[in-house]
């Protein structure tokens, strides 16, 4: 008779990785928050503020692809690496509804590609939070 101590390996994500993944994911989240408020003032208010729109989506748009990595790089769930592979791929579209020019005129999906990628982002925030609260649950149990 064979009996096999070997476990699989936990899968599990360490607290402070999920931590810092979260906090990321929250200042990602936070800017498009900020860039949504900016295009708003820049259009029903002062145009001025365009530029801060502008500088916004060139600021933090690095993130996406620092959470995608990191997705890959720590042991996250499915989910929550599609969720994190949506963020730059979104923001791929979001800088070609805008800037290729069409007859289609498929600039007119720049706000709908936007608010998706809002959503998509909430939608992170939201699964890491689960994470991190199913994770306390885990380790209040040990």
């Amino acid at each position: 008779m064979t009996t096999s101590l070997e476990t699989e390996p936990d899968r599990t994500p360490t607290r402070g990785i999920l931590i810092s993944f979260y906090v990321t994911s929250i200042i990602f989240n936070v800017c498009l928050i900020a860039q949504l408020l900016t295009v708003g003032v820049a259009y029903f208010n002062n145009p001025a503020w365009w530029n801060i729109h502008v500088w916004l989506v060139r600021g933090y748009s690095g993130l996406s692809l620092v959470l995608l990595g990191w997705s890959f790089l720590a042991p996250f769930s499915r989910r929550i690496r599609h969720l994190a592979a949506s963020l730059p791929i979104l923001l791929g579209l979001q800088f070609s509804s805008i800037h290729l020019k069409s007859p289609l005129h498929l600039e007119i999906l720049h706000p709908l590609i936007g608010f998706t990628l809002l959503y998509v982002s909430s939608s992170l925030v939201h699964r890491i939070s689960s994470t991190l609260s199913s994770s306390n649950y885990h380790n209040n149990q040990i």
